[in-house]
């Protein structure tokens, strides 16, 4: 008989959940921001409990999931301050979104999970001591088989059509154009942009839709797919067991998915590979309830429990 908060705060938005005895009640909020000063997390905790009608000593326990604490070395303690500061003392969880999300897409069980939108990283754990994490590292160094890893590609492919060095891709410089103008331009509209990660995984949505009968295309999604399967194999090294999911809208195109499941068959043929049982949202209630519970071993900077 216990009373679940689950929160999942993103740069695409924020959502939270309670779950009583007597049922469950969703809210949504903003996106969470960036400032020279840290993570603005505190408004966006304040606004979500509010709309749920959340007082103080209502809840048992919470689960936060959030972006921006691998990067932000006081991401836990301002999360952690945030849902003190509307809720009092009360047990809580702080975890990076990859961890919420691993946990919720494999159900609450060990394994792994790729997990793939602009970035991707994946992350394997036995739910005891074991939270191993793998690529992540950006688009410039790493987040290989991402969406601004698969726009990358496509562009030098589109650029090198434009240069002469080959002559298979004019359908993807043609669709570059398109939507970036003339080549000429291209680097100082991706150089320049603080979000420019972002503009790259603009270019997924042209690649999926040619990929249907371009061949260039079709590579780019492919070599995606095995690029995540390489991630996911690093991730299920022993503890870890040959259990393994996904999430993230990249792993929606079929063709990244199939090239994942074939590459991964071949890299580690004991490995069952399942759809994704639930969200980071789910993730984080599990989370929540295992911290409750006095099973859940913090391991930082992925997992704060408190």
């Amino acid at each position: 008989m216990t009373a679940v908060l689950a929160v999942d705060l993103g740069g695409s938005g924020s959502r939270a959940r309670l779950t009583t005895p007597d049922g469950a009640r969703e809210v949504s909020g903003d996106r969470l921001r960036v400032s020279p000063a840290g993570l603005v997390a505190a408004p966006l905790v304040t606004a979500l409990v509010q709309r749920l009608g959340v007082r103080p000593g209502e809840v048992d326990t919470v689960g936060v999931g959030s972006s921006g604490i691998l990067t932000l070395p006081d991401g836990p303690q301002v999360l952690l301050d945030a849902v003190r500061s509307v809720l009092g003392e009360v047990r809580t969880v702080v975890a990076s979104d990859a961890v919420t999300s691993a946990v919720g897409a494999l159900g609450g069980r060990p394994g792994a999970v790729v997990l793939t939108g602009t970035g991707s990283t994946a992350l394997g754990t036995d739910l005891a001591g074991c939270w191993r994490k793998v690529d992540g590292w950006g688009h410039l160094l790493g987040d290989a088989g991402s969406g601004s890893w698969i726009g990358m590609r496509a562009l030098q492919a589109a650029l090198e059509q434009h240069d002469g060095r080959r002559t298979d891709a004019p359908r993807l410089l043609a669709a570059a154009v398109a939507r970036f103008g003339v080549p000429e331009t291209w680097p100082r509209q991706i150089y320049t942009r603080e979000d420019r990660a972002g503009v790259l995984a603009s270019v997924v949505t042209d690649v999926a839709t040619l990929a249907e009968d371009d061949e260039v295309a079709r590579g780019v999604l492919t070599a995606a797919g095995q690029e995540l399967a390489r991630s996911l194999t690093a991730a299920l090294r022993p503890p870890v067991p040959p259990l393994a999911s996904w999430t993230g809208g990249i792993l929606r195109s079929a063709v990244v998915l199939g090239a994942l499941r074939t590459e991964l068959g071949r890299l580690r043929p004991d490995v069952t590979l399942e759809p994704p049982r639930g969200t980071a949202l789910d993730g984080a209630a599990l989370l929540a309830r295992r911290a409750l519970a006095g099973d859940l071993e913090p391991a930082e900077p992925l997992l704060t429990v408190h």
